[in-house]
This record gives C-alpha cells, structure tokens and sequence, in this order.
C-alpha cells in the first residue's frame, strides 16, 4: 500500500475516534440522569420483612394509660406493646382526650383499633368487635375520709345529736336539774341521822349524793334516802329519770334512723336516692341509673373527685383500678374507698365489625395468659394478688 494512503487511512481512523468519545461520555451521563430521575419517581418497594404499622387509640386512665412527659406507660400500653412484639408490627399511638374520642377514632378509620379501659358491653358489640378479656374488673364507691365516712348508723346518730344546738340545750338543762336534785336530797339526808350524807364532810357527802343521783337515771342506784321528804322527792325523780331515758332513747333511734337513709354509704345498697359522681359516657353511668341513684357526670375522674371533697356529691363510682389508683396518690384529696368491687365487667381491646387483625391479637393475648407474661404485667401495676385478671 503507498505511502500516502497509510497515512490517509490513520488520519481518518482518529477522526472517527475523537468524533466518537464525546458520543459515549454523552451517553453515559444521559443514561445516569435517566436513571436518577426515575428513582426519584417511582418508590422502591417494602422488603418483605419490614413490619407492618398499627394504628393505636387510647386515651389516659390512670393506671392503665397514662402520659408521663409525651411518654405512654400503664398496664394497657405495657400489655400492648408485648402483643405487637409477638406479632411483629409497629405501633403508631393515637391520643385523644375520652371515652367517646376514642370510639371516634376507630369507627371513622383514624386508628386501626382502641386500648385503654373499655368495658364489654352488649351495647358496644352490636357496632364493634371486642378481643378477648384483657382484664376483669367492676365499680367501687368512693367517700370522703373524714370521720363520718363510713361507721354505724347509731354512732353518726349520736354525733348529730351532740351537734344539735337544741339538744344541747336540753342537756345543759337536765345537768343542771341533776345538780338541783342531787343538792336538795344532800340537805335533806344530812339533817337526818341515818342518812346517805349524815355523817360524812360537805363535799364528800355532795359527792355521794351527786353520784346517786345520777345512777338513777340508769336504774342502778344502789341505796334509797332515809329522810321521809327526800323519799318522796327521790320517787318524783325516779319517774323523771324514765322520762328522760325514753326521751333520749326515741331522740337518737329517730337520728339513727335518718342517717341510714340519708347519711354516709357504706356500700351499693346505700346509693339509692343519692347524688353520685361519676365519669360520664362510662357504664358507671348507666349502673347509678339503673339502681335509683342520681349520677353526676363529670369530664374526668378529678373532677368528680373535686366535686366529693367540695360536698356536691355524697360519693364516687368508677372502675375499680382507675379508682383504686386515683385514691393512692399524695397530691389528690384523701379518699376512702368502701368494699370490694362490684358490678363485675371486663375490659378488651376494640376494633372495627369483622376486623381480621382481631384473631392475631387474640391469640397473642391468650398466648401472654398461658406463659405467665400476663401475670407480670399484671403485678407490675396491681400488685402480685392477680386473681381479679385471671379467666375463671
């Protein structure tokens, strides 16, 4: 081949090499920038083992849900988070401020389901669906805890009594017609010889006398006077003492008899007829309504508590933990809880009618039951008694 045509053959090579490069490096970044871009349109799927997320109500109810500084603690948060840790999800905790906010919230699809303290009821089935029990529980009564809380009837009957200006009056008045008594019977017994303060000095004779008198009052004088007019003043007096006896007696039974329909409760029994606190939209409610109470429902259980301390209300009836918890502590007014719990009502977690994530949580729960994690969580914030919690 010439010379001239080798030469030729190799300028044209390199120019088709160098028209080429600037070809390839265009491609590249064309492709690259492609590429960015539909990354950034189209997500990348979920690997299959990233856990799904649980939408969760609850709403505070000491002990079971309660916020400590944006934190959620409590038996129902410490029992749920066990269940989601054996189904593997996440939870997403929505908070919302009651009862009905939290119904709310699941039936307008916000949360995928509820715990917190609701109560089975036959009225809440027919719009929701219920786990099984994750607790059983009932109602308590709480009162005041001055001294006239609790205590016979007879007993508060005689404090109204010694509180009664009038009656106060009529004993000021039969003090003084003993002394009156007492005085007469000491001068007339004196100036007989054989008589009760005959030989005995003024004052020890007036003391006697005194003493006499009012043994009298309980039939239990143990020696008559001697002198014929102290006779006869002792048998006017005899009479007056029955007088006096069955005047007091009839004044403190129709007292006694007041207090028990009106006076401090003692137990349900004692509700009838008597204006109760309670939380409103509860089962607490409909309970007092059923048994001829007068419920006063409050916003919250501090306020119904607020509304014992301050006398508007004769008593409070609630769930029994949240109640029993409410009492224990120190800033709260003090509070006497009165009987067991009543009422008996057990408390699950809510879904929606036909939920399929019902059954999984089922069986997670009954699975905590039949390895003892329950009974821990139990005791972890009701003590180690957990009988209340177990399935009969």
């Amino acid at each position: 081949m010439p010379r001239s045509s080798v030469v030729s053959a190799a300028i044209l090579t390199g120019c088709l090499c160098l028209a080429a490069g600037p070809v390839r490096a265009e491609t590249r970044e064309t492709v690259q920038a492609r590429s960015e871009a539909a990354a950034d349109r189209v997500p990348l799927p979920l690997g299959t083992n990233d856990p799904e997320t649980w939408r969760v109500a609850t709403h505070p109810v000491p002990p079971l849900v309660m916020d400590a500084e944006g934190r959620l603690r409590g038996f129902s948060i410490d029992l749920w988070n066990a269940i989601a840790r054996d189904l593997a999800v996440r939870t997403a905790f929505v908070r919302v401020d009651d009862l009905p906010a939290l119904f709310a919230a699941v039936s307008d699809g916000r949360a995928d389901l509820a715990i917190a303290a609701v109560s089975i009821t036959a009225e809440r089935e027919k719009q929701f669906d219920f786990s099984v029990t994750m607790l059983e529980t009932g109602l308590r009564i709480a009162v005041r805890a001055g001294p006239d809380a609790t205590g016979s009837a007879t007993a508060r009957a005689l404090q109204a009594l010694l509180r009664d200006a009038a009656f106060l009056q009529v004993l000021l008045g039969l003090a003084a017609l003993i002394l009156a008594v007492a005085a007469l019977i000491w001068w007339l017994e004196r100036r007989h010889p054989g008589g009760m303060a005959a030989r005995a000095r003024p004052a020890h004779g007036f003391a006697h006398v005194l003493w006499w008198a009012l043994s009298s009052l309980a039939a239990q004088a143990d020696e008559m006077p001697r002198s014929p007019l102290a006779r006869a003043v002792t048998v006017v007096w005899l009479f007056t003492c029955i007088a006096l006896v069955a005047w007091f007696t009839a004044g403190l039974t129709s007292t006694a008899t007041v207090e028990r329909l009106r006076g401090a409760i003692n137990g349900p029994q004692d509700l009838p007829g008597k204006r109760v606190g309670t939380v409103v939209h509860t089962t607490s409610v409909a309970y007092l309504a059923d048994h001829f109470a007068t419920p006063v429902g409050f916003a919250t259980l501090e306020e119904a508590c607020a509304a014992l301390e301050a006398g508007t209300v004769a008593a409070v009836v609630y769930d029994a933990p949240a109640l029993s918890y409410y009492a224990t502590q120190p800033d709260h007014p003090p509070l006497r809880l009165i009987g067991p719990a009543f009422n008996r009502q057990s408390y699950g977690i809510l879904f929606t009618a036909n939920d399929p994530r019902r059954k999984r949580v089922n069986q997670a729960l009954l699975g905590l039951r039949e390895d003892g994690r329950y009974d821990e969580i139990y005791g972890r914030w009701f003590g180690s008694e957990s009988g209340e919690a177990q399935t009969r």
